[in-house]
């Protein structure tokens, strides 16, 4: 038997029943409070242990500053910031290989950054890990081209690992950026020196008239190649460009009248000297009248030599050394088995 519901009650349900969906859903938060989620928690967390160490570490306490900065860290993994503080008191304290470990985890999180990539560099090559510091210093350059500190680190590495070829390259990269970059001029200058590439080295010197017509001293170092290399021709065409580019310089003008005296040209390298003793006085009757090839590109080449000799002659001193050292011993041990033999005669 079919049981009719009370007007009331029905009239209620109707109206409830006509109401859009909307209306019968709670008002959001009023069911449950709106709660924050436990990683932006522990994120808010881990800017307070940073902050305290900010403040630790400007005031100088650098052992509670590393033990909030850590806390940071365990929180918040990827707080750049925090480690990079913590990383660099490590280094401030010469502990390196914990720098490294701070530096490398950054390195994770921040693949992309050239600064941080160099760092980490940085700290390879000073732990003795040079395969790592060539990868990152590499890294460097191609994040930034114009990167000219990691170029140089890698060209002096390359001179070092004897790969001429490679820290050429680095050199001219250099000079690609800094065409005034007298440093890396004359470190490229010297290892084409020193490799004896010297269709290389007239080919830079080349480029670098062309680049600069104006400068003397270009010509006058290109013609120093080409005399060397007895082209004499175009030896005496570069030093007439630098005595027309300045007429004053009697390097350019004894140079000159030597690559003319060569060439049997002796009145025109008796006018030259001439003119050279008239630009400076204090060359007549000087052995500057005539510097042979091997003065004037000897600051270039035998820097290395010195280093070699200075190496050399230390190594010879720590061996004489050892070997004093070994004498005196065999000596007092000799002193000693007579003492003890005359103690038994008695």
């Amino acid at each position: 038997m079919n049981r009719l519901l009370p007007l009331a009650v029905f009239c209620t349900l109707s109206a409830a029943a006509a109401l859009p969906d909307s209306a019968m859903s709670a008002p959001a938060g009023f069911l449950a409070p709106q709660m924050e989620s436990p990683r932006q928690n522990q994120e808010d967390r881990s800017a307070d242990h940073y902050d305290r160490g900010v403040t630790h570490e400007s005031s100088g306490h650098l052992e509670e500053a590393v033990k909030e900065y850590r806390k940071a860290l365990q929180l918040s993994p990827a707080h750049g910031d925090a480690r990079r503080r913590l990383a660099e008191i490590h280094l401030l304290r010469g502990e390196k290989t914990a720098a490294l470990e701070q530096f490398r985890e950054l390195a994770l999180h921040q693949a992309h950054n050239p600064v941080i990539r160099f760092r980490l560099a940085q700290l390879y090559e000073a732990t003795g890990n040079q395969r790592k510091a060539v990868a990152e210093y590499r890294a460097v350059t191609k994040l930034m081209p114009a990167s000219l500190p990691a170029s140089r680190k890698l060209a002096k590495i390359y001179e070092k690992r004897k790969m001429h070829d490679e820290a050429a390259a680095e050199y001219r990269r250099i000079l690609k950026h800094d065409a005034n970059d007298l440093s890396a001029r004359n470190s490229l200058i010297a290892l084409y020196l020193r490799g004896k590439k010297y269709d290389d080295l007239t080919a830079f010197l080349k480029e670098r008239t062309d680049l600069r017509p104006d400068d003397a001293t270009g010509h006058y170092k290109l013609g120093l190649v080409y005399e060397f290399r007895k082209d004499h021709e175009h030896a005496a065409q570069a030093y007439a460009k630098a005595v027309e580019l300045d007429s004053a310089d009697t390097k350019s003008l004894t140079a000159l009248a030597r690559v003319y005296r060569k060439t049997g040209r002796v009145d025109e390298a008796q006018e030259l000297l001439a003119a050279a003793v008239t630009a400076n006085p204090r060359l007549k009757n000087s052995p500057l009248l005539m510097q042979s090839m091997d003065e004037e590109f000897r600051p270039f080449y035998t820097a290395k030599k010195k280093k070699h000799a200075v190496r050399k002659q230390k190594k010879k001193s720590r061996h004489a050394a050892k070997k004093g050292k070994k004498k005196s011993r065999t000596k007092s041990a000799l002193k000693k088995r007579g003492n003890s033999r005359n103690k038994t005669k008695r």
